[in-house]
């Protein structure tokens, strides 16, 4: 079992008159509810439109991906002679809490900060973090859609039959997110997710200290692809991307 993405999931669905297509409009019906009750538009999920489906590196890159992120966030390297290969979580883990403590409103709770937050009339949490989009998400479920909003959307009140849909990010955020991790990986502009190289490095890493990022960090480069060739094809269908 790993993480698949797809762009087209109600078209697949239909389109092998599977026993999915309830469970995707459903899901949809859920999503369209969120969307309006933040003041957005409703999905209008294409039926039939090209279906893109690609296997990520089991979890890790999704995870990798994210520790270089929060890594980046904290001002930390990115380093060269270690590989990231999903396991390391303490950066990522960091960067989830300040969100997490932005949306509760935690934050400097010091006698000094609560007089100056009152003065201020200021509330009390820290701004919100970058890579939102990327790193607060289900590992193994959920969507994005071709909406653009800053902040991942979970509805106030849902229920536990679709808990698995949220948090809901924007294709658009996630664009900009894995673009701007691509320059700092150092990310050919040419290159694919499914690169020749790319595969051989994840199969037999190299730990030479002098090569480009994304050589040293293949596993993260690889999601990195992924996610980047799934928002290219949602904006150009209007489909979401799912991760099954």
């Amino acid at each position: 079992m790993g993480l698949s993405i797809q762009v087209g999931y109600l078209a697949n669905a239909i389109s092998k008159d599977s026993e999915e297509v309830e469970i995707a409009f459903s899901s949809i019906k859920r999503i369209d509810q969120a969307l309006a009750a933040e003041g957005y538009d409703r999905l209008g999920e294409p039926t039939d439109c090209e279906v893109w489906t690609v296997d990520m590196i089991g979890y890790s890159g999704l995870h990798a991906l994210r520790e270089v992120a929060a890594m980046y966030w904290k001002g930390r390297s990115i380093p060269r002679d270690t590989l990231l290969d999903g396991s390391q979580r303490q950066h990522a883990d960091a960067l989830a809490k300040e969100f997490f403590e932005h949306l509760s409103g935690k934050g400097n709770l010091t006698l000094v900060g609560k007089a100056f937050r009152k003065i201020l009339k200021a509330k009390e949490k820290p701004n919100q973090p970058p890579f939102v989009h990327l790193s607060i998400h289900s590992d193994c479920d959920g969507y994005y859609v071709p909406v653009p909003f800053e902040t991942p959307i979970v509805p106030k009140r849902f229920t536990k039959d679709c808990e698995h849909l949220w948090p809901l990010g924007s294709v658009m955020r996630l664009e900009a997110e894995v673009s701007q991790l691509a320059w700092h990986l150092e990310i050919p502009a040419k290159l694919q997710y499914d690169d020749e190289e790319l595969h051989a490095m994840i199969s037999c890493p190299d730990s030479t200290p002098t090569k480009a990022l994304w050589l040293a960090q293949p596993i993260a480069t690889h999601a990195c692809l992924v996610l980047r060739e799934a928002c290219n094809r949602s904006l150009r269908t209007g489909a979401a991307i799912h991760f099954c």
